[in-house]
């Protein structure tokens, strides 16, 4: 299926993005902000690495090769990068420690960091404290991020600004565009946690002036565990030099010659023996989106949680989430005050709806295999926990 096909994803389209998700018929799982399901088509591409291992130990690297290169090129495609400015992470912690690990720092340099960001994109900042540089904590108005309270905090010392595109305890998405102004006045590098939004919202690092975006794929890509990538504009790439090693960040590595020649490109930062099954099932999964469409995903979520919104209010819940339109993301938070929000929780866990418990709300996070019966389902839960408490 071409992206550009058509706007909205139809029946037949749906009922087969379903089929690939076996968790489905298990229960409702609307977690992705969590830990997401992965589809058959990912599950048998991390085999097909295993099984290619199993026969040919000495031959791997080599026949996996086809594969991490498309993998690099599809993660490009999908947030407006090139794919010579990608590499493969472990996960966010990792990708963001190898940002902060590869500036050269100085004291009374500063960087500037949301007080309630999430800790894979706070304490690696903290931790630069020991070079003398100053940590400048933003204020959240209510668990959102405004340009105008930004500005005050951002100087000609400003190293960077990172923030999450999607706060995972408000699901607030950030306008990273105006954020990308503000620090292009003073020189700073954008830094962007996009695992709370890459695979069910459009980015475009160009367009929106981000300079290193980095993505864990257990999340809202559902993707493999242990995996992601790390891309970066050529502002960012020209400053941050690699601070993790090894005999693959370097220029033909097979000659072992034990010079540290750095690789032109995003490689440079990937040490060693790659997690084969990871980037398997990465490289599937960014397939899968690129059939699909991400436009497609998006205004499918979206549409589905403006369902949700709708549905909560009438049935007598407060949304914690309820942005602006361009503000909001595929996590919804609802609350009601009548029902502690730990009992609510039970009852949805105990009728198979899979969610989770974030600033005192419940969280729903469904994603383009959720559908119009599970939202049935969920609000029957919903409903009946209002009217008991009620009664």
């Amino acid at each position: 299926m071409n992206a550009d096909a058509y706007i909205k994803l139809d029946k037949s389209e749906l009922a087969n993005i379903r089929a690939q998700y076996p968790i489905v018929e298990k229960c409702i799982y609307w977690n992705n902000a969590a830990v997401s399901p992965i589809s058959i088509g990912v599950r048998d591409a991390i085999a097909r690495q295993a099984a290619l291992h199993t026969l040919d130990t000495s031959g791997i690297t080599v026949a996996s090769g086809p594969t991490r290169d498309e993998g690099r090129r599809l993660a490009a495609k999908l947030v407006g990068s090139t794919a010579d400015r990608v590499a493969y992470i472990q996960n966010t912690s990792h990708g963001l420690s190898l940002v902060a690990l590869g500036i050269d720092w100085n004291a009374g340099d500063n960087i500037v960091v949301p007080e309630l960001e999430f800790p894979s994109n706070y304490l690696i900042w903290e931790s630069l404290s020991r070079h003398g540089v100053e940590v400048r904590k933003m204020k959240a108005r209510d668990g959102a991020l405004a340009p105008d309270d930004l500005r005050p905090l951002v100087d000609v010392r400003t190293k960077l600004v990172a923030v999450s595109h999607v706060q995972f305890y408000s699901g607030f998405r950030v306008d990273l565009a105006a954020f990308s102004q503000i620090c292009s006045e003073f020189d700073a590098l954008l830094v962007v946690d996009g695992t709370q939004s890459v695979g069910v919202l459009n980015i475009d690092m160009a367009a929106d002036g981000v300079d290193v975006l980095a993505v864990s794929a257990h999340k809202w890509m559902l993707g493999p565990v242990g995996i992601g990538f790390i891309a970066f504009s050529e502002k960012a790439f020209a400053r941050i030099r690699p601070s993790i090693v090894g005999w693959l960040s370097v220029n033909d590595a097979f000659s072992f010659h034990r010079v540290l020649d750095f690789l032109p490109d995003a490689r440079r930062f990937e040490p060693g023996t790659e997690n084969g099954p990871g980037v398997f099932g990465l490289a599937r999964r960014l397939e899968e989106i690129d059939s699909i469409g991400m436009k497609q995903i998006e205004d499918y979520v979206m549409e589905l949680g403006n369902k949700i919104r709708t549905q909560a209010k009438r049935a007598g819940y407060n949304v914690m989430s309820d942005w602006p339109p361009q503000s909001q993301s595929g996590i919804i938070l609802v609350r009601n005050s009548a029902i502690p929000t730990s009992v609510l929780f039970e009852r949805l866990n105990s009728a198979g709806i899979k969610c989770s418990v974030r600033n005192d709300a419940i969280r729903f996070s469904p994603h383009c295999y959720s559908n119009d019966d599970e939202l049935s389902s969920v609000f029957d839960v919903l409903r009946s926990a209002s009217q008991s408490y009620a009664g």
